[in-house]
């Protein structure tokens, strides 16, 4: 099974984080207009910023600087170093690092970003796609948790809460059953919660319930790129 397929982040929930990171740019700083990881752009020099980068600052030297070469996360880290009060100035830096999958980059600013605004939904949600990105399945869950006492009918952030249960060790298939089928509720047409419901169902050995959702899917969406496999999954 293909889990980069079944079980990435809702595409829907992930749009209120990154779409954060879009709809702050300014009109000077166009999305285009990033540079692309392992292109080159000059490091960020503390003492040419005539200030000593704050505790917690990622590491710049060594190690996979992808994300540090990115003129365009550069910008957005440095204004979030500068003033670390500033909300929107710590999401965007994380959003960069984020679309950039540095995580762990990412997690540090989202935390500095909590610590100013607790309930915000989209640094939980933020939050808790990086856990999730990170293969932090509990931790996620958490995030996942304060979000859906904002927003209890979002079929899409039901489906990654579910697959926090099923993909942690060990796995909780029950509960990630519940939280799919509460999304299916919602959304009977959720593509993504009926693929994971075959899936987890399948791991469980429950054929019967998993041949249901594999059919509803293919009804929905016969060209989904993860029929293929479930069918052949289920008739094994």
């Amino acid at each position: 099974m293909k889990e980069n397929i079944l079980f990435s982040v809702a595409g829907v929930v992930l749009g209120f984080f990154i779409g954060f990171f879009i709809a702050n740019m300014g009109e000077n700083q166009p999305v285009s207009t990033m540079t692309r990881a392992g292109s080159p752009a000059r490091s960020l020099d503390p003492a040419q910023a005539g200030a000593p980068l704050p505790p917690g600052h990622p590491n710049l030297s060594g190690g996979n600087n992808a994300a540090a070469s990115s003129a365009q996360a550069q910008t957005a880290m440095d204004a979030a170093d500068r003033n670390p009060q500033d909300f929107t100035a710590q999401m965007k830096a994380a959003a960069a690092f984020y679309q950039l999958e540095s995580f762990d980059k990412a997690e540090l600013y989202l935390t500095r970003a909590l610590a100013l605004k607790p309930n915000d939904p989209d640094a939980l949600t933020g939050m808790g796609h990086t856990k999730y990105d990170k293969n932090d399945f509990i931790g996620a869950a958490t995030y996942y948790e304060k979000l859906l006492a904002q927003r209890p009918g979002d079929a899409d952030l039901l489906a990654d809460f579910g697959s926090t249960y099923a993909r942690r060790q060990p796995p909780d298939y029950d509960r990630a059953i519940a939280e799919y089928r509460k999304a299916l509720e919602i959304d009977p047409r959720h593509e993504q919660a009926l693929a994971r419901l075959a899936d987890v169902s399948l791991s469980k050995g429950d054929k019967a319930t998993a041949k249901d959702a594999i059919d509803k899917l293919a009804a929905i969406n016969p060209s989904s790129p993860v029929l293929s496999t479930l069918r052949s999954n289920l008739n094994r």
